[in-house]
């Protein structure tokens, strides 16, 4: 199983390029939250994303973390 902890102080400052090197995203990630979903519901080995420092990151990123693993077998994601 792979482990990610995640900073949202991290995500707020540098955005889709620090989620580009903690996830390994692929070359033609598109750097909006449609192409992270599509990106996080392609993980095909069991991942568990863990956020720390949550309160920093818009809901709507958070959702698209927290609709990914609903709709992942690989993929769980909690926060603080």
């Amino acid at each position: 199983m792979n482990f990610i902890e995640l900073d949202g102080e991290k995500i707020r400052e540098y955005s889709h390029d620090y989620l580009i090197e903690m996830l390994d995203l692929p070359d033609y990630y598109g750097k909006n939250l449609d192409a992270l979903y599509d990106c996080l519901t392609e993980i095909g080995v069991e991942t568990e994303i863990h956020l720390i420092n949550s309160n920093e990151v818009s809901l709507d990123l958070y959702d698209t973390f927290f609709d990914a693993a609903c709709e992942s077998d690989f993929l769980t994601f909690s926060s603080d």
